[in-house]
C-alpha cells in the first residue's frame, strides 16, 4: 500500500463512528493488500480499544512487508499482555 493509499485508508477508518466499524474497514482493506509496519502503527492509532488493536495487528501481520520492523507496532499497545498476544500470533 502506497503512502497516499494509507492516508486514504486512515481517513476512511477515522470517519467511522464505532471501533467495530473501523476494524472492519481496516481488515477489508488489508485482505488484498500489503502494508509497512510504520503505516500499520498509524492505522492502529485510529482504534480506541486495546482488543481491537490486538485483533488488527494479528490479522495484519502476514500482510506486513517489512516484518523485521514489526516490533514498531508494539508502541501502539498499553498492556504488556497485548504485546505478548500479538508476538505469539506472529510466531505461528
Amino acid at each position: 500500500m502506497q503512502g497516499q493509499d494509507v492516508d486514504a485508508l486512515v481517513n476512511s477508518v477515522r470517519s467511522k463512528s464505532f471501533d467495530s466499524s473501523r476494524l472492519d474497514v481496516a481488515k477489508q482493506a488489508l485482505e488484498q493488500s500489503t502494508i509497512q509496519a510504520d503505516d500499520l502503527k498509524r492505522l492502529l492509532g485510529t482504534l480506541d480499544f486495546e482488543n481491537s488493536k490486538v485483533e488488527l495487528a494479528k490479522f495484519a501481520y502476514p500482510h506486513v512487508t517489512d516484518q523485521q520492523n514489526f516490533y514498531r507496532v508494539y508502541d501502539s499497545f498499553q498492556f504488556e499482555s497485548s504485546i505478548k498476544e500479538v508476538q505469539d500470533a506472529a510466531r505461528r
